[in-house]
């Protein structure tokens, strides 16, 4: 499943397809086109192939196709799913260990391994308002910003630019000094009912959110729980994010990291605003809601994983 509309990577992607099609019998291929039928026809073609294993080349956002085309046709005990990070974050990728193709040969080299002969390993799935996600949910300032980057994107793309995470931080700064973001809400964690602000929540199931971010020390995503961290004020944010990033980089040295005191554990989780909030998921804008129920599927997908050695 390919993504052909980043202008800014078409020789990169024409090069890893050239190479998945030369090493595997690759036998169909669809490109999505953006728009609301491309769920629709991935599912067709999936049930229709029964892949051993389906590829996702893009981002975060081909590779939720991917995986709802996968639940949605009762495949993933059969098809695993690998990655082409071929998109802007790449955070499902990079969660399991592998790097963006635009790092070099050797990103593509180890994605290509993965699918050929790396471990397969079953994970969980998380599912809000009955879509599935594989990275996370995030409501309230993270959805802002993720909506107002794309709206400048929309305006930018035309003109051949593509802003990259320079948007994201830009839309970052934006945001944080406008507002309000979130509200007061009611939030239960396995029916544990708690009143609280929020000013955003994160509900994550891959270690890696938003490119270099952990919440979490280790998380093997198969434990039938989703990570659940929430910020009650713009200070609070301003606080969190950065320790987030520190834990990323010395989880990739190999060094042990606490989790942030903020994180808690849950199966389930409904999110109640007293009006409606932005939401996200793995990267996709949900629209605004003033009710999330969110809730995860234990090992619900297998996905292929760069060889360890």
């Amino acid at each position: 499943m390919v993504n052909p509309r980043s202008r800014a990577r078409v020789r990169l992607r024409a090069r890893a397809l050239t190479k998945l099609r030369e090493r595997f019998p690759v036998v169909a291929e669809l490109e999505t086109s953006g728009d609301a039928g491309d769920g629709r026809r991935a599912a067709e073609l999936v049930a229709k192939v029964a892949p051993d294993v389906l590829v996702a080349a893009g981002g975060d956002g081909t590779v939720s196709l991917a995986l709802a085309a996968l639940l949605e046709t009762k495949s993933a005990e059969r098809s695993a799913l690998a990655f082409l990070p071929l998109g802007t974050g790449n955070n499902a990728a990079r969660s399991f260990g592998l790097r963006a193709l635009a790092d070099g040969d050797a990103a593509l080299a180890l994605a290509l391994a993965a699918i050929e002969s790396g471990p397969r390993r079953a994970i969980d799935v998380g599912l809000v308002a009955g879509r599935p996600f594989l990275g996370s949910v995030a409501i309230g300032m993270d959805a802002d910003v993720l909506a107002l980057r794309n709206r400048w994107h929309r305006r930018l793309a035309p003109r051949g630019v593509e802003g990259g995470y320079g948007l994201y931080l830009a839309g970052f700064a934006a945001n944080l000094l406008a507002g309000p973001h979130g509200g007061t809400a009611r939030l239960s964690l396995d029916g544990v009912r708690e009143t609280c602000a929020l000013y955003n929540v994160v509900v994550v199931n891959a270690p890696v959110y938003a490119g270099p971010l952990r919440f979490d020390g280790p998380n093997d995503c198969a434990d039938g729980l989703l990570d659940v961290h929430a910020v009650a004020s713009a200070g609070e944010y301003v606080s969190e994010y950065p320790r987030a990033w520190l834990r990323h980089l010395r989880v990739e040295r190999g060094e042990n990291a606490r989790p942030s005191p903020l994180l808690r554990r849950a199966r389930e989780i409904r999110v109640e605003f007293e009006r409606p909030v932005a939401a996200e998921a793995d990267g996709e804008e949900l629209g605004a809601a003033a009710v999330f129920e969110i809730r995860a599927l234990p090992r619900a997908l297998q996905i292929c994983l760069p060889d360890p050695k």
